[in-house]
């Protein structure tokens, strides 16, 4: 998450030190918008298909994550463009799943496996505005692959930010 904290300071950011996660945050007038990075509540815990994270921007009376607000995912914020250059990370992410542990699909019923098998898809659409799109890692390399990118769409991303939240 270091990679992003030059670009949240250029746009007024102040980091949160005292945190678990990678929270920034400005003031917006009487309110606070915070931007925060957050893990999956629910990572592949038979290890296959890795872990995901998205990022939040709220805008709130007070500089927590989580904060009550309105508020944007990261990538609602981004362009046709800048969406397919997450959605071309995604995939190469994808395509560096090792083949499906045999031991966890024999476990599985029909209806589960299906889905399990689904983590190991292409993207092959590209992604629209309001998709709920979650940055996916499975090892150090998928994470510098996400922290190549996003600190080149975070300046947009902010700009987007300042015009909607404030």
């Amino acid at each position: 998450m270091a990679a992003l904290g030059p670009g949240f300071a250029a746009a007024g950011f102040e980091c949160r030190e005292a945190s678990a996660t990678a929270i920034w945050q400005r003031a917006a007038g009487q309110e606070f918008v915070v931007a925060w990075a957050q893990p999956t509540r629910s990572p592949d815990a038979l290890g296959w298909y890795g872990s995901r994270f998205i990022i939040e921007f709220r805008r709130g009376a007070q500089p927590r994550a989580g904060v009550m607000g309105p508020g944007f995912r990261f990538c609602q914020l981004l362009d046709d463009e800048g969406r397919e250059q997450v959605r071309a990370v995604q995939n190469a992410v994808i395509r560096r799943l090792p083949p499906a542990p045999a031991r966890v699909l024999r476990m599985l019923d029909d209806r589960t496996r299906d889905w399990y098998l689904a983590q190991g898809k292409q993207v092959t659409e590209a992604y629209r505005p309001d998709h709920d799109i979650w940055f996916r890692h499975r090892d150090e390399r998928d994470l510098d692959a996400w922290f190549r990118l996003l600190p080149v769409l975070l300046p947009g991303v902010l700009d987007a930010v300042r015009r909607r939240l404030g």
